[in-house]
C-alpha cells in the first residue's frame, strides 16, 4: 500500500490569475517532514526556483497517496502554476479532508480546518496558516474522521484520482 502523504500550500493571495504566488508548501508522512519549500515571490529567480521546486515536489507527490484539507484550492493552484511554467503536472491519488467532514455526521457550523480541529478537540502541532502547521494539523485531522466515521478503507475516505490535465 502507498503511504500517506499529507500536503498544504501557502500563498500570496486566492487568485494566481490575479497574482497570487506560491510561498510555501509541505508533505509530511506518518511521523515526520518530507518536504518543505519556502518560496519568496519578490525573488528576481523566483520562476527558476518555483520551476525547478514544482519538479521535486512532483516526484515526492506520487509516492503515494496525498490526503490535504481543501485540495481543489491547492492543486488548483499549482497547476495555474506549473502551466505557466510549461511544467507537466503528474497524475496522483488523493483523499481530501475537507470533502469527507462534509460526508460524516458531524454537528459543526462549517468545514473548515480550524473548526473541524476544535470540534475532535485536536490541538495543532505547530502554528495553523503555516503549510507544515496546516499539513500536520490535516494529519491529526485524518485520522479522527477516520475514526468518527468508522471508515475501513481508503474508498470508505473518499479515495480518488486526478489527472493533471483534466484539471
Amino acid at each position: 500500500m502507498a503511504p500517506l502523504l499529507f500536503f498544504d500550500i501557502e500563498t500570496t493571495g486566492l487568485r494566481p490569475d490575479r497574482g497570487a504566488r506560491l510561498t510555501e508548501w509541505a508533505l509530511v508522512d506518518h511521523t515526520s517532514l518530507r518536504l518543505h519549500r519556502v518560496l519568496n515571490p519578490g525573488a528576481a529567480d523566483y520562476d527558476r526556483v518555483l520551476a525547478a521546486s514544482l519538479d521535486d515536489l512532483f516526484k515526492q507527490l506520487q509516492t503515494g497517496v496525498i490526503v490535504g484539507h481543501h485540495l481543489a484550492f491547492d492543486f488548483g493552484f499549482i497547476a495555474r502554476e506549473a502551466d505557466r511554467l510549461d511544467r507537466p503536472g503528474p497524475h496522483l491519488r488523493y483523499i481530501d479532508t475537507c470533502d469527507l467532514a462534509r460526508r460524516l455526521p458531524l454537528r459543526t457550523s462549517d468545514a473548515q480546518l480550524a473548526t473541524l480541529l476544535d470540534y475532535f478537540g485536536i490541538d495543532p502541532d505547530g502554528p495553523l496558516h503555516t503549510a507544515v502547521g496546516d499539513a500536520r494539523a490535516t494529519r491529526a485531522l485524518f485520522w479522527a474522521l477516520v475514526e468518527h466515521g468508522g471508515l475501513d478503507t481508503l474508498a470508505d475516505a473518499g479515495l480518488r484520482r486526478l489527472g493533471w490535465t483534466s484539471f
